[in-house]
C-alpha cells in the first residue's frame, strides 16, 4: 500500500511542474503558501552501520524561521532500518510576503534541510549526516516568493520547478533528493474557494463537470472574483504523457464550469484558482483514477499528496443501505458528503489541501448506538489495507444513532436527509471525534474524554477555569454535567464551549474556540509530515 500511494505522489510531483497555465498570483499576493517535500534520501556512508543498527532516518526542516521535524511519527517508524527511502515527506506553512527581507528587490525567505539517523540505548543521541557540499550539514538557501527562485548565493538564483540533489562529503554523509514550491495558499481571510466534481468515480465516454466558485469568510457565494480557473490532464497510463484536458478562465465571475468527457483511462488530475485583488487561492492538486481496474487497494478519489502530510478519509459502504461500491446511490451520497460535510465547512473547506478521500472496496455495516454500544463491523482487511486511514466513515441512509470507534478509527454516519434533517452535518461532528480527537459536549449521553494537548472538554472544573484564557474566555464561561450512566450523582464533565450553537454539541452548529485549537493541531501535524 505505501508503495502504491508513492507512485501517486510521484504523478502530483510532476504534473505540479507541467501545469504551470494555472498561473499562481504569487507575484502580488499578501500570504505564500511554501513547501518543502524530501522525495528521496540515502545514505553514501555511515559509520555507525552495524555498531548502532541501520540508519532510522527524520527531517528536520526551517521555513522563514519555521520549524519541523518529524521524528517519531508512524510514517517515520515505518521506515526504519532502510538506508535508501523515498518518503515523500511534505512540510510546508503560509508566509505572509511583507514580512519577508525585499532588499534586493525580490521577496526572500531562508530555508534550511537537514537529514537526521534517530538513534537510541547506548548510541549517545542522534546523529545529523552531511547533506550539503559546502560548509555545513544543512542543506541552506534563500527562496524568492515572488516568482518562486531558489538562491544558494549572489546572482538571479534558479527557478523552481524540478527536483535538486544534495550530497555530503563528510564521514556521515548522504544524499537529499528534494523540491520546493511557493504557490497561492488554499484560503484567506473572509475568502474561500469551493473545487467540486460532478462525479467521484469518472469513468471512460462520460462527462465530467468541474465547477469552481468563489464564498466569503461565511461560505456565502456573494463574492465576484476578478479571476476564477479551472485546469485539467489527463496522465496517460503507463507513460509519462500528460494530455490537457481542460483550462477554463473567467473574470467577473462568482462561479464558473468545464465539462469534458474523458476518452481514455489513466489519472485525472485538477485544481481551481481564484484571485480577488492581490490575494490568490489555489486549492491544491486532486488525482482520481478514471477506470482503475479491480485492485484490493482503496480506490483515490481525491488525492491531494503523500499521506503523511494529508488526513486519509475512507468512505465505507454501509452493507444494508447499498450494494457495494458501485452502488449509484452511494456514489451519489459520497459526492454530497465532500461537497457538503467537508468542503461545506468552513474549518475543513479553510484546510482543504489537508484531505485525500478515498473509497473502500470491502463494506462494513454501521451499528446503532441506542442501546449504547458502538459495535460497527468493520470492512474486510481494516487493520491491514486500511492502517494508512485516519478515520473510516461508514456511510448509510438509516434511522439510528451514529457513533465513533476511536480505537479503530471508524465512525458512522447518517446521509439520507429524509431520514434526518441534519444528516449531512452528522458527518462533520464525527469527524470531529475521528481524526481530531474531540468529544462531545452535549450533556447526559455523549462521548466524554479530556485530551492532553487542547481539550474541549475536562473531567474538573480547575482545569476548565484555568484553560478559559487561552479561549479567550472568562472562568464563568465554563459549566458542566453528569453523565446519567454513572451511579454517583455529582458533575462528571465540563467544557467552556458555548451551547447548544457548537458542532460537538449540536451537528448544524459551529465550529467554536476548543475545536478551531482542535483543528489547528491536527492540521499544524499535517504540515510537518506528522499526519
Amino acid at each position: 500500500m505505501r508503495q502504491h500511494c508513492l507512485s501517486l505522489i510521484l504523478v502530483l510531483a510532476v504534473c505540479t511542474g507541467l501545469l504551470a497555465v494555472l498561473t499562481p498570483t504569487a507575484d502580488a499576493a499578501p500570504n505564500v503558501k511554501v513547501t518543502v517535500t524530501l522525495d528521496r534520501i540515502r545514505a553514501l556512508n555511515s559509520s555507525e552501520e552495524g555498531a548502532c543498527g541501520s540508519v532510522d532516518w527524520y527531517a528536520k526542516v526551517f521555513i522563514n524561521g519555521v520549524a519541523f521535524n518529524n521524528e517519531d511519527t508512524e510514517e517515520q517508524d515505518d521506515l526504519e532500518g532502510q538506508t535508501d527511502i523515498s518518503p515523500g515527506w511534505e512540510f510546508s506553512t503560509d508566509v505572509d510576503v511583507a514580512t519577508l527581507d525585499q532588499s534586493s528587490g525580490v521577496a526572500k525567505l531562508p530555508v534550511t534541510i537537514e537529514v537526521w539517523d534517530e538513534d537510541g540505548g547506548f548510541c549517545a543521541g542522534d546523529d545529523q549526516y552531511d547533506a550539503s557540499p559546502v560548509v555545513g550539514r544543512g542543506i541552506n538557501f534563500q527562496m524568492g516568493v515572488s516568482p518562486c527562485r531558489v538562491f544558494f548565493g549572489p546572482g538571479d538564483g534558479e527557478g523552481c520547478a524540478g527536483s535538486r540533489v544534495s550530497s555530503g562529503t563528510a564521514e556521515d554523509r548522504a544524499e537529499v533528493t528534494y523540491r520546493v514550491e511557493a504557490d497561492d495558499p488554499p484560503s484567506a481571510p473572509g475568502l474561500r474557494i469551493r473545487c467540486t466534481s460532478s462525479t467521484i468515480r469518472p469513468t471512460v465516454g462520460n462527462p465530467v463537470t468541474i465547477t469552481a466558485t468563489a464564498l466569503d469568510g461565511a461560505l456565502m457565494p456573494t463574492v465576484i472574483a476578478d479571476e476564477l480557473q479551472i485546469t485539467a490532464v489527463r496522465n496517460v497510463s503507463g507513460t509519462a504523457e500528460r494530455v490537457p484536458v481542460a483550462d477554463r478562465r473567467v473574470s467577473g465571475a462568482n462561479s464558473t464550469s468545464v465539462t469534458f468527457t474523458p476518452a481514455e483511462g489513466g489519472d485525472l488530475v485538477y485544481g481551481c484558482r481564484l484571485r480577488e485583488g492581490a490575494t490568490g487561492l489555489f486549492t491544491g492538486w486532486r488525482r482520481v483514477d478514471v477506470n482503475p481496474g479491480n485492485s484490493a487497494e482503496p480506490l483515490p478519489i481525491s488525492y491531494s499528496g503523500p499521506r503523511s502530510s494529508r488526513l486519509d478519509i475512507v468512505f465505507v459502504a454501509d452493507r444494508d443501505s447499498y450494494t457495494g461500491l458501485d452502488d449509484p446511490q452511494f456514489l451519489i451520497d459520497v459526492r454530497s458528503v465532500i461537497d457538503t460535510s467537508y468542503y461545506g465547512f468552513d474549518s475543513f473547506l479553510a484546510s482543504q489541501d489537508k484531505f485525500n478521500f478515498w473509497i473502500a472496496r470491502a463494506q462494513g455495516r454501521a451499528d446503532d448506538f441506542t442501546d449504547g454500544d458502538c459495535d460497527h463491523d468493520l470492512p474486510a482487511g481494516w487493520d491491514e489495507a486500511f492502517a494508512f486511514a485516519d478515520a473510516g466513515a461508514i456511510l448509510h441512509r438509516k434511522n439510528q444513532r451514529d457513533c465513533a470507534l476511536r480505537g479503530d478509527r471508524i465512525f458512522s454516519g447518517v446521509v439520507d436527509t429524509s431520514v434526518r434533517g441534519d444528516a449531512l452535518q452528522v458527518v462533520t461532528h464525527e469527524t470531529g471525534h475521528q481524526p481530531f480527537g474531540l468529544a462531545d459536549e452535549y450533556p447526559l449521553i455523549g462521548g466524554y474524554w479530556q485530551q492532553e494537548v487542547a481539550p474541549n472538554v475536562y473531567e474538573d472544573m480547575a482545569a476548565c477555569i484555568v484553560d478559559a484564557p487561552a479561549l479567550n474566555r472568562e472562568a464563568t464561561a465554563c459549566h458542566q454535567w453528569e453523565r446519567t450512566t454513572d451511579w454517583w450523582p455529582d458533575p462528571d464533565w465540563f467544557s467552556s464551549e458555548p451551547t447548544p450553537e457548537d458542532v460537538m454539541f449540536n451537528n448544524t452548529g459551529p465550529a467554536n474556540a476548543a475545536d478551531l485549537r482542535r483543528y489547528k493541531l491536527i492540521f499544524d501535524d499535517c504540515s510537518s509530515a506528522k499526519c
